[in-house]
């Protein structure tokens, strides 16, 4: 459970980055929101005691790209550059999961919808 935090930052980061891809919304606004509400708070505390294999260092890792990703979507960015970010990051934690994406939030949703498979496949 010691890991609530880093997830609750990592589930509010990756709905406020899908948000701002799918419909221009302010990512620090999307972030907030996201951040306070009962059902990211309540998968938070789910994926922290079900995903323990997670360590906080590949937590903290996961995070970190996510916020290079926010940075990279306020200085530049294009649609497609924005979701090729996003979907570097949901492909790299599916391949460290044996290839499968992890039943975490909207994950697989946010995946589907940004057509992550292309790249992955484009690599």
């Amino acid at each position: 459970m010691a890991n609530f935090e880093l997830w609750i930052e990592i589930l509010s980061l990756t709905k406020a980055l899908f948000d701002a891809i799918k419909s221009g919304l302010d990512i620090a606004e999307s972030y907030q929101r996201h951040k306070q509400e009962e059902d990211t708070i309540r998968e938070a505390q789910r994926v922290s005691e079900m995903f323990t294999t997670y360590s906080e260092a590949e937590l903290k890792d996961i995070l970190r790209r996510l916020e290079d990703c926010r940075d990279r979507f306020i200085q530049q960015g294009s649609g497609q550059d924005r979701a090729r970010c996003i979907c570097s990051v949901l492909n790299e934690v599916m391949i460290g999961n044996g290839g499968q994406l992890p039943l975490i939030d909207d994950w697989g949703n946010i995946y589907r919808q940004l057509n992550c498979g292309y790249f992955l496949n484009a690599n």
